[in-house]
């Protein structure tokens, strides 16, 4: 795949054989668009540019069918597209589209020529304000195919006929501005089925067909290609101008959402190469560093891999397992249950945190670990009130229940808590904050990391907002604070970070904001696996609670960074999720497991 770059609503292709070309919807044609359900407004209500009819002349009236045989009395040209446009018009005062996008007709001609356009010169005729663009520059563009005249008799036709030309014709100067396109019979170069790519014989073939009729200055069209995603992408990266299908939802999808299932051009970090030395040994664990990934499937993980160039840091990681997320109550988990099963031990139902699935509050991790005398804390990419964070904390039967997580919050065993929701926790708390006792910031550049006291380093959400919006080294610089302020006890701690807003990124479908929350995330795991080859007594893991929007990476350039992909769905998914783990005792976290195992296969590390 070529170089991507996403740009106010619509999206370019480099290619190595053709110029950067943006898309929008105005190259979308629909293939046959009689065969729709609904023709024509379907493809209208999607705002395609082209809609193609075929048509018959059959005792002086003209029908829309593929062949002679499917002729309805019903389904004539005047009915299925002439008078649609017209409605088109009166909705949009004058306009094919409410914002001016352009509108073509694309008319295959099934019958003789010249009659049949001549009947369709006289239809059109008390309807050409619709159609003649000389009258009216937002008029639709009529582009005849299929048996056109001869090119010599072009111009005894209605200057409102374009026409479609063919890549072995030569037209004259002065008939050039006649044709509106070039299109050809793609199966005259490639039997491509849409599926993989295409073979490199085939690619040559349909290259230069592409690079022809752009020499010579005109607009290309294939017709008969896949009606497939991947050849969706094909084509425009080979810089096809119009973008036929028989779906016409698909490619919707696939034009208009382009710049959020697209991602690269994004900086690359490094990554940290581990020693390995203390990877896998029975040595008892003294700290143990947890980096859930909110939201974090495999596809995830590795379409943060190829924007960086074939690089991540948690793929660095020799230990390996799978987690199955499940919640009591429901195939897919939400945050709170996949929280809680890895900060309780206990599997429980969606929406609840730090409860069974009777709602009976359980012990949480820092709680089992303090009496043990080792201290606890979460540095997170959201609301310090968040479902992720709170498990760790907290005990209630709903998630939303933000002002009782604030105020057990407060009460908790954790040493250190970093994230945002400032505001919110000043106005759930009000000046609770200031009498618990607790050393209390609101930058992290002023945080004292060299403090034994309680600490919440909480951040207006203008600071811990996504790394679109500019959060830049928040995480990274969070980590390495809290690592020095938990290590400084000498008596063992167990950190919990969380990439927050991965999550987010599924939820709304939109791959680039995903990547750069991965990626951010990823230099946070870097951190942890310096800091534990350093102390030798640290194991890392890092796992998701759950994945979330069903991605498929539908393709990409390692090599340059660059990816394409396609979300299943906005909600979470059942999909059983990585576990990745470094250091001393990350041999445990080998195999296939619920989410739950994690909680006693980090207090099996600890010795516990």
């Amino acid at each position: 795949m070529k170089y991507l770059l996403a740009l106010s609503g619509l999206f370019l292709i480099t290619n190595a054989n053709a110029q950067t070309k943006p898309y929008t919807l105005a190259n979308a044609h629909s293939h046959n668009d009689y065969e729709r359900s609904t023709p024509f407004y379907q493809a209208a209500s999607l705002q395609f540019g082209s809609i193609e009819a075929d048509i018959h002349l059959r005792d002086g009236v003209i029908y829309v069918a593929h062949d002679d045989r499917d002729i309805k009395p019903f389904r004539t040209f005047k009915e299925m597209y002439l008078l649609p446009v017209v409605r088109q018009f009166a909705l949009y005062n004058g306009k094919a589209y409410a914002d001016g996008a352009p509108m073509q007709l694309l008319i295959d001609i099934k019958t003789a020529g010249a009659p049949t356009l001549r009947a369709l010169q006289e239809l059109l005729l008390p309807y050409r304000q619709y159609f003649d663009r000389t009258v009216n520059p937002d008029a639709v563009k009529i582009v005849l195919s299929g048996n056109v005249p001869p090119t010599a008799t072009w111009q005894d036709y209605d200057a409102m006929f374009f026409f479609d030309g063919r890549p072995d014709s030569v037209y004259p100067v002065t008939l050039k501005s006649r044709v509106a396109m070039i299109s050809e019979d793609f199966h005259k170069y490639s039997k491509w089925n849409g599926k993989g790519t295409l073979i490199p014989t085939e690619l040559q073939k349909v290259t230069a067909a592409v690079d022809r009729a752009h020499q010579q200055g005109f607009p290309f069209r294939f017709w008969g290609t896949p009606s497939a995603r991947t050849c969706y992408y094909k084509l425009m990266d080979l810089g096809v101008d119009f973008i036929g299908t028989d779906t016409p939802a698909e490619l919707y999808d696939v034009i208009h959402n382009t710049a959020k299932t697209t991602a690269g051009n994004l900086p690359v970090h490094k990554i940290y190469t581990p020693e390995y030395k203390a990877d896998a040994t029975n040595v008892r664990s003294k700290n143990v560093i947890l980096l859930i990934g909110d939201g974090t499937g495999l596809a995830e993980m590795f379409a943060g891999y190829t924007v960086n160039k074939g690089a991540l840091n948690i793929f660095q990681m020799k230990q390996l397992g799978l987690s199955k997320t499940q919640s009591v109550d429901n195939y897919h988990t939400d945050s709170a249950a996949g929280g809680s099963a890895m900060g309780t031990g206990s599997k429980t139902n969606n929406r609840e945190i730090g409860m069974d699935n009777t709602y009976v509050s359980i012990p949480v991790l820092p709680e089992v670990l303090a009496p043990k005398g080792i201290q606890s804390g979460v540095v997170v990419t959201e609301e310090i009130t968040g479902a992720t964070p709170a498990s760790f904390y907290g005990h209630t039967e709903d998630r939303d229940n933000t002002r009782t997580l604030a105020q057990q919050l407060l009460q908790s065993k954790l040493q250190l808590a970093v994230g945002g929701g400032r505001a919110e926790i000043e106005k759930d708390l009000g000046d609770q904050l200031t009498k618990a006792g607790v050393q209390l910031y609101d930058n992290l550049d002023t945080w004292n990391a060299a403090t034994k006291n309680r600490t919440l380093v909480i951040l207006p959400d203008n600071v811990v907002t996504s790394m679109r919006d500019g959060r830049g080294a928040y995480l990274k610089q969070a980590v390495k604070k809290a690592l020095q302020q938990l290590n400084a006890s000498g008596k063992g701690f167990f950190l919990m970070i969380e990439g927050s807003r991965i999550d987010h990124g599924g939820h709304m479908n939109d791959l680039d904001y995903l990547v750069r929350e991965m990626l951010d995330f990823d230099e946070a795991v870097g951190e942890a696996l310096e800091f534990a080859d350093k102390d030798k007594q640290t194991t890392v893991i890092v796992t998701a609670d759950h994945e979330t929007g069903g991605l498929a990476l539908m393709d990409g350039n390692i090599a340059n960074g660059s990816l394409r992909g396609h979300f299943a769905t906005n909600d979470h998914t059942g999909i059983p999720v990585m576990v990745f783990a470094y250091g001393p005792n990350s041999q445990l976290f080998r195999g296939v497991y619920e989410n739950n195992e994690i909680f006693r296969k980090i207090l099996k590390a600890y010795g516990l």
